[in-house]
């Protein structure tokens, strides 16, 4: 009786062992999983903010940014003129441009002898040569002129211009600063049809001393 009981116990530890075997393999071969496994990476995509430059069309091509050019006036373009447009000396104006100086007020001044200004000049010119500057007369009437005031010198004209070199050089030591000179004569002038004045009267009557 003894012997059974201890037969039965062997074999009741022997089977616990095994069932706790059996057991353990069990839970050794069952894997553990924690969560999804994956090697994939998400692309790194990044919308597009406000600062991204936008791509520009190909098929859209943009004109170049240039300044407006005005056009000229056919009618403001001056035709050429023999006789407005002969050549003068370097650095001398032509017929024309004294002209266009005369029109936008420009002071004249004619350097030639006395009797040929008193028969004809260019019209509003002031008489003043080298000797009459240092006169009375002549200081009277260039006080008439501004010293910053643009100021034309004519008298025969051409190589005959020293008359007006004389007077433009004493000008510039009383502090005339834009000074010019004809480069034609008083005749070509009034040749040209441009305004001039007299101080002899044309239409003296008959029998008037």
């Amino acid at each position: 009786m003894k012997c059974v009981q201890t037969i039965a116990g062997v074999l009741a530890i022997v089977g616990l062992g095994y069932i706790a075997g059996v057991g353990h393999s069990l839970v050794r071969e069952l894997p553990v999983i924690l969560g999804p496994a994956s090697n994939t990476k998400a692309p790194d995509i990044k919308p597009p903010g406000p600062n991204t430059p936008e791509t520009d069309d190909p098929g859209i091509v943009e004109p170049p940014e240039t300044d407006p050019v005005s056009e000229s006036d056919p009618e403001s373009i001056p035709e050429f003129d023999p006789m407005l447009d002969a050549p003068v000396p370097e650095g001398m104006l032509s017929l024309r441009k004294a002209h266009q100086f005369w029109l936008e007020g420009a002071y004249f001044v004619d350097s030639r002898l006395r009797d040929e200004y008193d028969e004809g000049h260019i019209a509003l010119a002031a008489y003043l040569t080298a000797e009459t500057l240092f006169t009375d007369e002549g200081e009277a009437e260039m006080n008439t002129i501004p010293p910053d005031a643009t100021v034309v010198i004519y008298c025969l004209g051409g190589d005959e211009c020293d008359a007006s070199l004389n007077t433009k050089a004493i000008l510039e030591q009383f502090g005339f600063t834009d000074l010019s000179i004809m480069g034609v004569g008083y005749d070509e002038w009034a040749a040209a049809g441009l305004p001039t004045e007299s101080n002899i009267p044309s239409n003296t009557e008959e029998g008037t001393p």
